[in-house]
């Protein structure tokens, strides 16, 4: 495993998990920075977790990304969902929920709860 080549600690912005990560701007990739941490010295304290910086992407996957209105889509989805007068609780989620306990009728799954919050916790 060690002489497996290092990975790049630096991403595109479209592959950034959510909103809540900084991105660098237009001024290019800035390879030194105060805050900045390398992930290859953070590998110790957290091995599971690998901290990646991210770009502004000038290519045309950065573009599109960057043109999707997040906010405009879920009003519209709110508004299409009020207009056919569903209620304010998802109608897929129930859907999706009938679905599985549809397919579950029979199996005795409810003792195993707590094992399965716990695996999903870790």
């Amino acid at each position: 495993m060690s002489k497996l080549p290092r990975g790049n600690p630096w991403r595109a912005d479209f592959e950034a998990p959510g909103p809540h990560v900084e991105i660098e701007k237009n001024n290019g990739i800035v390879f030194e920075s105060r805050n900045f941490r390398d992930p290859v010295d953070q590998e110790d304290e957290d091995d599971e977790f690998t901290s990646y910086r991210y770009y502004e992407s000038h290519k045309i996957l950065g573009k599109l990304y960057r043109a999707i209105d997040e906010q405009a889509i879920f009003n519209e989805i709110q508004n299409r969902s009020a207009a056919h007068g569903a209620s304010s609780r998802s109608t897929v989620i129930e859907e999706l929920w009938q679905y599985v306990e549809s397919k579950v009728r029979g199996f005795q799954w409810k003792d195993q709860m707590e094992w399965a919050w716990d695996i999903r916790d870790v």
